[in-house]
């Protein structure tokens, strides 16, 4: 159960519960993009429901994984790092936190740009249509050739806000549960120059993604990004000294992106896909981000409880979502990169993935292990 004893409500248990073996059918790529969460949201599961079974898939998963770990594909620099070290931390098994460090080892090999900001995709496409099932009302084979075939302008090397919460909250994770302090400094290292491309400080958002090849952002304030970039800064902060000279940095940035935030909600508790564009639909993910964020930075003092109704406008949003079947409805479907709003505007919806699945998950714990939510945590 939650390690802050949270007493759990019946409606919200069968939500949980609906949601995660709902996630647990999922087709896992092993690696890409936001599946890191996932693992994180089925993690969670278990310590909600106290049900061993999502944990036992987190932990089978990572074994399976580990003896082809050394065959990198494109995408292995997405791979679930800070659930590898929470998995270590429940199971203790000595595999994994070897297989932890030598991921980080991994990590540490990729090049840096010229301002020292690691480069982990160096072909970005540009506006290559999602990958949808063939039942969805907008499929069209022969946009799926397209993507199949990336038949798109190249964007060359870039860096994307989605990188911001896959590697410095699991570097720092890393470094918390070994005392190792080069991981520390690797962490620091990562997510650091990542911030300085991708954080806009007018807008007191982050960018979707940099491209080296023009050295610029791409101007878009995309809705789940900032949820990427809003979790990533925090679980790097959690590990962090408050002196420290990031931690100083990161406790003002957040504060500046909630406001900021809070201040595009839409009257239902939900975010346009693209933030600081009306035009745009609402998309449902955006809402598991704050919740969960929000909540972080409230427990820890680093923003304060006027947010907090902010918070429940968003809560409530998401009940508005989960379906009865446990998929959490209103996510977007990938949404590969543009330096034009109008095409996020057009990202169709209804995909059951880990990066809507799992932010639910993660948003009920962080929700329900809080004072001031229907739970009520032990802090």
């Amino acid at each position: 159960m939650l390690r802050e004893h949270t007493f759990v409500t019946s409606s919200a248990h069968s939500n949980i519960r609906a949601a995660a073996d709902r996630l647990l059918q999922h087709r896992w790529k092993e690696w890409f993009w936001a599946d890191a969460i996932g693992f994180e949201g089925l993690l969670d599961a278990t310590e909600m429901t106290g049900d061993g079974k999502y944990l036992g898939f987190v932990y089978g998963f990572f074994k399976a994984w580990i003896p082809r770990m050394h065959h990198h594909s494109r995408f292995d620099h997405t791979a679930a790092g800070v659930a590898l070290v929470r998995c270590y931390s429940m199971t203790r098994d000595p595999a994994l936190l070897e297989a932890a460090c030598e991921f980080a080892g991994y990590l540490a090999a990729f090049r840096r740009t010229e301002c020292g900001c690691q480069v982990h995709y160096e072909d970005a496409h540009i506006e290559l249509p999602p990958e949808l099932p063939s039942d969805h009302p907008r499929y069209e084979q022969g946009q799926e050739k397209r993507r199949q075939a990336m038949v798109t302008d190249n964007a060359g090397p870039c860096v994307f806000v989605d990188s911001i919460h896959f590697h410095g909250p699991f570097l720092a994770s890393l470094y918390r549960v070994t005392g190792d302090e080069s991981y520390l400094r690797q962490a620091e290292t990562t997510i650091g120059p990542q911030v300085d491309l991708l954080w806009d400080e007018q807008e007191n958002l982050f960018h979707h993604f940099w491209m080296e090849r023009d050295r610029k952002a791409n101007g878009v304030f995309w809705g789940r990004g900032n949820g990427w970039g809003l979790l990533g800064v925090l679980q790097t902060l959690e590990s962090l000294t408050e002196d420290h000279v990031l931690a100083v940095r990161f406790r003002d940035l957040i504060a500046r992106q909630a406001r900021r935030i809070a201040d595009l909600q839409h009257p239902s508790g939900d975010w346009h896909t693209v933030l600081t564009d009306p035009d745009s639909y609402l998309e449902s993910s955006v809402a598991c981000f704050v919740v969960d964020g929000f909540r972080r930075a409230m427990r820890r003092g680093w923003i304060g409880h006027e947010f907090a109704s902010v918070v429940e406008g968003a809560w409530r949003a998401m009940q508005t979502h989960i379906r009865e079947d446990g998929l959490f409805d209103g996510v977007s479907f990938e949404t590969f990169p543009s330096t034009r709003a109008a095409h996020y505007r057009y990202m169709p919806v209804g995909a059951m993935v880990p990066w809507g699945q799992g932010p639910f998950l993660t948003a009920c714990a962080q929700y329900l292990r809080t004072p001031g939510g229907s739970g009520h945590g032990a802090r």
